[in-house]
């Protein structure tokens, strides 16, 4: 299955994909992961993750539900 959207980096740790601004928000020790936030224009959290695929997944599962 090919992607059909991309994310674009902006710097170290900062994406835009599909409209949200996703950001790396720093290490989870518990986990031994970084954790990933996605920001909508509102400035508001949207989605929450362990790595940057797994937050776009989720990004992609609330838009394309229908």
């Amino acid at each position: 299955m090919k992607a059909k959207h991309r994310a674009k980096r902006i710097s170290a740790g900062h994406y835009i994909y599909r409209g949200f601004e996703i950001q790396s928000v720093g290490y989870y020790h518990p986990e031994h992961c970084t954790c990933w936030e996605a920001v909508d224009s509102d400035g508001c959290g949207f989605a929450h993750g362990f790595s940057l695929a797994m937050t776009k997944r989720l990004i992609d599962y609330e838009l394309d539900k229908d």
